[in-house]
């Protein structure tokens, strides 16, 4: 294990960054990752300085095998070695040998241009050091614009995402979009919103193939109080299968929608009868 490889480990188990590491010692973000990437050494102070900072000798650090106990927070383990003597069976004295469980590499980059406290672009692939910036991506992340696993933002990408407007497998803020989608607006094989588009929809008003629309429902099954159905439709105030034709009385429906469909909803009511009136042709 090098030097590099130590100081790496150290600084990764202690949640320090590169920089806010090097400002502890007074060197640059640079030079700590030339440090752990061994394309440069610390000063013989540096290395006392570092011993002291996480409690490890340096004996520890400069040595290339460990034969020095330290603190389990590092991920050293104790084993023992030994061999039988004699054929009496008798163990030998065990001597303790220590071993180091390495870890995936850690990359981290934080750009010095900041705006408002926030680096512009910050990339970190470790999950306990989350990226936070303008820009962010890493596992977790938060920004203006992220992408992560785990992303959050107003522009927010990744596996699950929350922002005003969301992508993901599960996504859920003003605008989403995903597998499994909840939002004002809200697209994806499952949509939940007020404005739904997809597979199965939950919402006020609904357009895909399995449709719960309080207000206005369109789908190949269609339920809710205004219900056009290509296959099914159930509608408490109105109801119609229009067929794969999508041969229908648009005017009736749309003078009913306006009718039984409160002014409150009227970017929402202007936008399902926008569909209908393109399925009319």
């Amino acid at each position: 294990m090098t030097l590099g490889e130590k100081i790496y480990r150290l600084r990764s188990e202690k949640g320090l960054s590169q920089e806010a590491f090097g400002e502890s010692l007074g060197v640059s973000r640079q030079s700590v990752s030339k440090w752990e990437t061994d394309q440069s050494q610390p000063e013989l102070e540096k290395i006392v300085a570092i011993s002291e900072l996480f409690g490890v000798s340096t004996d520890y650090l400069l040595k290339d095998k460990m034969n020095v106990k330290t603190d389990s927070t590092y991920g050293i383990e104790e084993r023992e070695e030994g061999s039988l003597a004699g054929a009496g069976g008798d163990y030998a004295e065990k001597e303790p040998v220590y071993y180091v469980r390495m870890r995936r590499p850690v990359y981290e980059y934080k750009s010095r241009k900041t705006i408002k406290g926030l680096p512009l672009v910050h990339i970190s692939s470790s999950m306990k050091t989350p990226a936070k910036g303008i820009f962010a991506i890493g596992v977790r992340a938060t920004g203006v614009v992220s992408i992560g696993i785990f992303s959050s933002g107003i522009f927010s990408l990744g596996v699950l995402s929350a922002g005003l407007a969301a992508f993901g497998t599960v996504a859920a803020g003003l605008f989403a979009f995903g597998s499994f989608a909840v939002g004002l607006i809200a697209m994806g094989a499952i949509s939940v919103g007020i404005f739904c588009m997809g597979a199965v929809n939950f919402g006020e008003f609904c357009f895909g193939a399995l449709c719960y629309g309080r207000q206005v429902a369109v789908g190949d099954e269609a339920h809710g109080r205004i219900a056009i159905g290509f296959s099914r439709a159930m509608g408490s105030v109105y109801e119609e299968v229009i067929g794969k034709d999508y041969q229908f009385d648009y005017p009736t429906v749309e003078r009913i929608i306006d009718e039984n469909v409160s002014s409150n909803w009227l970017f929402f009511k202007s936008w399902i009868k926008g569909i209908l009136r393109l399925l009319a042709g």
